[in-house]
């Protein structure tokens, strides 16, 4: 198998953090010709990253779909809890992640010159905090987003969050996650998975982004 990633990518960011926690042998590549090329999309018609090439060719795009893959295909180490309970808990925390905070800080991400007075910002921003407010209240105590050990959910909720404060202070929010301390224990604790670490080392280059800012 292989994986289409680029650093850059905080979409794929969660993938490689499944892999690395799993120790898998997945090779991982930037797209051949680039994103946009003809080349990367006659392989995957949808044109994005990450995309697993799985071993009989066949292309599977989507960071979720890719994750349960990989999740299914290598049961251990689990990445999942045991109990029906525990798992959809670990499913919402990775849609919170996704949809509340990490689109929402890839958009504000993409404005050439951040203003204040946006309302186009204004509405992402809103978004993120819906996001925020939402970790803290199903989050607990432990060391991870969903007990005591790590799971899908950490591999999509560390990456968004280690993009926040940068992209939030550029809009007037520095210092946004001190208004959440049950999330900024839990990002001081999760940073120090090995998993975790080495994919934020791999993303903080891209994205001029430094370790353990909180």
């Amino acid at each position: 198998m292989k994986l289409y990633s680029e650093d850059s990518s905080p979409f794929s960011a969660p993938v490689r953090a499944t892999i690395y926690a799993k120790g898998l042998q997945i090779d991982i590549e930037p797209p051949p010709g680039g994103l946009l090329s003809a080349r990367f999309h006659a392989i995957n018609s949808m044109g994005t990253i990450p995309c697993l090439i799985l071993d009989d060719g066949t292309p599977l795009p989507e960071s979720a779909a890719i994750m349960e893959y990989l999740e299914d295909k290598f049961a251990e180490p689990s990445l999942r809890p045991e109990s029906p309970e525990a798992r959809a808990r670990v499913r919402l925390l990775q849609r919170i992640g996704e949809l509340l905070i990490m689109t929402p800080l890839v958009e504000l991400s993409r404005r050439n010159v951040p203003e204040l007075e946006d309302p186009y910002a204004a509405a992402w921003l809103t978004r993120v905090v819906r996001g925020l407010s939402s970790l803290q209240t199903t989050i607990g105590d432990d060391p991870f987003a969903a007990g005591w050990r790590l799971t899908l959910a950490d591999c999509v909720v560390a990456p968004a969050l280690f993009m926040l404060p940068k992209i939030t202070a550029a809009y007037g929010k520095s210092g946004l996650l001190q208004a959440y301390p049950g999330v900024g224990r839990y990002v001081l604790q999760v940073n120090q998975h090995p998993a975790i670490r080495r994919v934020l080392d791999e993303m903080a280059p891209a994205w001029a982004l430094e370790q353990d800012t909180v």
